[in-house]
C-alpha cells in the first residue's frame, strides 16, 4: 500500500498504476491534502490511470476516524469521534456517522477508511487510543463499531477494523515502543476480541492488526508479523476472509527490524496489504518483494477492487447541512453531566464576567490531528453572553503561565475551564485546584477523555464532551446555558470515583 509526498500523484506512481504494479494507496493529511476538491482531483488522477491501463480501481485509503484523528478538514464534516458516540449509547447515530464518513470519502475519491478503532479502552493511561475508542465496555464497542461499519460500507467505502486483537489496554504507543498485552486468551475473548467478532459478523471489509505483542497467542512476534495470530487465529479460528491491512510500517514496534525485513515478515505472516507509509524508496522496496506474492492475497485484493464503485458522488455532499446536523446531534447527545454543584444552567447577570480558560490543543500521539484545531469555546460562550475573558493555557505550561491565567481571571464572576487530558498534565491539574482553592468554583469541561476529574475530585460541576471539534464546543455552550439537557453517559469509568 503505497504512499507519496505531494498534492498530485508523481509520474512514476501513475505509471505504476497503469501497468498494474500498484494496486493500493494510503494517503496522509500532511502530505496529500489541501482541500476536499484538491483531494478529489488527486484521486481522480489515480483512478484515470487505472482505467487507461485497463486496471480495476486502486484501493485508496485514509485515516478519517472523526474526533482526534481527521485527515481531511477544510470543509469536510468533523464528527466528534468514537468516544462521543459511546456516550450517546446509540447504534443509530453510529450508523449515521458511518454513512457520513462513507459518503464524503467516496465523493473525494477514496474507497477505504482506516476506521473504526475497535479497541476497548480499559486503560486510562492509554493516550494512543483514548477517545478513538467507543469506551470501556466490550459489548458497547462491539455494537457501535458494527453499526458504524455497516453505515460506511453501505456507502461504498471499505471499513478497516483496528487494532486487532486489541490496543485498548496498553500504556505505551507502538509508534515509539513495543507494547505487550499480557492477558490470557480467556480474558481476550471476553474483552478485546468481542468487537472484532462483531465486526466480522457485520461483514467488515478489512482488519488492521496492532503492532503489539500478545503472548497468549504468540510470545515471539507482534500481531502484524505473527502467522500464529493472523493465519492461524484470525483466518483459521475466527474465519475472517477479508483483507488484512497492516498499520504503518514505519512505527517503532515493527520498524526496529528494518524496512525490508519487517515488510517480508509481514507478508510471510499473512498481511495482504502492507502499508508502507513513510518508508523511503517504496517502488524499489515493493519490487524486491515480488517473489513473495501470495495468490490468495492477490485474489482477495482483486475481489475488493472489483467491488469499488466506479462513479463518484457530487462533491457538494462533503460538509453538507445534513451531515453537519448529524455531527451536531452526536455532539449534543454525548454531553455528559457528571456533577452539577447547582451552578448550571448558567444565568449570568448582564454585568457579570465569564472567564473561559482552555488548554492548548496538541497532538498527544502521532495518530492525532488536534494541533490543527482552533478551540473556540470562549467564542461559543460569548455568543450567549458578551462579557467574556478568554485565556489559553499553553503546553507545556510553566508556573508563570499558571500564575498569568489566575491573574487574568481573578475578577471573573464565573470561571469555565476546558481541559484536555488533565489527568496526564500536572499544569492543568494545578490550575484547576488553585482556582478551587481561591474560591472560584470553576466549572470544568473535559474535552478529551473523561478521566480529568480524578486529579481534582473536589470540583463540584464537571461535564465531559469527548472532543474539541467545533460541533462539540457548540454543544458544550448549549449545555452550559441550558439550551439542551445533557443526556450522555460515561463510556469509561473515572478512576477512584464511583461508576455513573
Amino acid at each position: 500500500m503505497f504512499s507519496f509526498e505531494g498534492t498530485t500523484p508523481p509520474a512514476a506512481i501513475l505509471d505504476g498504476v497503469r501497468r498494474g504494479a500498484i494496486s493500493a494507496f494510503c494517503l496522509f493529511g500532511h502530505w496529500n491534502v489541501e482541500s476536499p476538491a484538491q483531494l478529489r482531483a488527486l484521486n481522480e488522477a489515480l483512478l484515470a490511470a487505472a482505467r487507461d491501463g485497463g486496471q480495476p480501481p486502486p484501493i485508496i485509503g485514509i485515516d478519517q476516524e472523526g474526533g482526534q484523528l481527521i485527515a481531511v478538514t477544510g470543509g469536510a464534516t468533523e464528527l466528534p469521534g468514537n468516544m462521543a458516540l459511546g456516550a450517546t449509547r446509540s447504534p443509530e447515530l453510529a450508523e449515521q456517522a458511518g454513512r457520513v464518513l462513507g459518503r464524503e470519502l467516496r465523493a473525494m475519491g477514496l474507497n477505504m477508511n482506516f476506521a473504526p478503532s475497535l479497541d476497548v479502552n480499559t486503560n486510562p493511561n492509554n493516550l494512543a487510543v483514548g477517545t478513538r475508542s467507543f469506551g470501556a465496555d466490550p459489548a458497547l464497542v462491539a455494537e457501535l463499531g458494527a453499526a458504524l461499519i455497516r453505515g460506511m460500507q453501505a456507502e461504498g467505502v471499505m471499513a478497516s477494523a483496528k487494532h486487532f486483537p486489541g490496543h485498548g489496554d496498553t500504556s505505551s504507543d507502538s509508534h515509539y515502543a513495543a507494547p505487550v498485552v499480557a492477558h490470557s486468551l480467556e480474558h481476550m475473548e471476553a474483552v478485546e476480541l468481542r468487537p472484532f467478532r462483531a465486526a466480522i459478523a457485520a461483514g467488515v471489509a478489512a482488519i488492521m492488526p496492532a503492532h503489539i505483542m500478545f503472548p497468549a497467542l504468540d510470545a515471539e512476534r507482534p500481531a502484524t508479523l505473527s502467522p500464529r495470530i493472523l493465519r492461524d487465529f484470525l483466518r483459521g479460528q475466527m474465519g475472517f476472509g477479508g483483507l488484512i491491512v497492516s498499520d504503518a510500517m514505519d512505527m517503532y514496534s515493527v520498524a526496529r527490524f528494518g524496512p525490508e525485513p519487517s515488510v517480508r515478515m509481514a507478508l510471510d505472516a499473512g498481511i495482504d496489504l502492507v502499508l508502507l507509509a513513510h518508508l523511503p524508496d517504496q517502488l524499489a522496496l515493493a519490487d524486491s518483494m515480488q517473489a513473495m506474492t501470495s495468490p490468495e492475497s492477490v485474489a482477495r485484493i482483486r475481489r475488493a477492487r472489483a467491488q469499488i464503485p466506479t462513479t463518484l458522488p457530487d462533491l457538494d455532499v462533503v460538509g453538507c447541512a445534513d451531515h453537519q446536523r448529524i455531527a451536531q446531534t452526536i455532539a449534543e447527545r454525548a454531553i455528559t453531566l457528571v456533577r452539577n454543584g447547582g451552578q448550571l444552567p448558567l444565568r449570568p447577570a448582564a454585568d457579570a464576567t465569564i472567564a473561559v480558560i482552555t488548554a492548548q490543543p496538541r497532538n498527544l500521539t502521532p495518530a492525532d490531528t488536534s494541533v490543527h484545531v482552533r478551540l473556540r469555546l470562549a467564542d461559543a460562550i460569548r455568543r450567549r453572553h458578551p462579557r467574556v475573558i478568554a485565556c489559553e493555557l499553553p503546553h507545556p505550561a510553566s508556573p508563570d503561565d499558571i500564575a498569568a491565567a489566575l491573574h487574568a481571571v481573578a475578577a471573573a464572576d464565573i470561571v469555565v475551564v476546558g481541559t484536555i487530558s488533565a489527568d496526564q498534565d500536572a499544569a492543568q491539574a494545578a490550575l484547576v485546584r488553585e482556582l478551587h482553592g481561591r474560591g472560584k468554583r470553576p466549572i470544568v469541561v473535559a474535552l478529551r477523555t473523561p478521566y480529568d476529574l480524578s486529579v481534582f475530585p473536589m470540583i463540584e460541576t464537571y461535564l465531559c464532551a469527548y472532543s474539541i471539534r467545533p460541533v462539540a464546543v457548540e454543544a458544550v455552550a448549549r449545555a452550559l446555558f441550558g439550551e439542551i439537557v445533557p443526556q450522555g453517559m460515561l463510556p469509561c469509568p473515572i478512576p477512584d470515583l464511583p461508576a455513573s
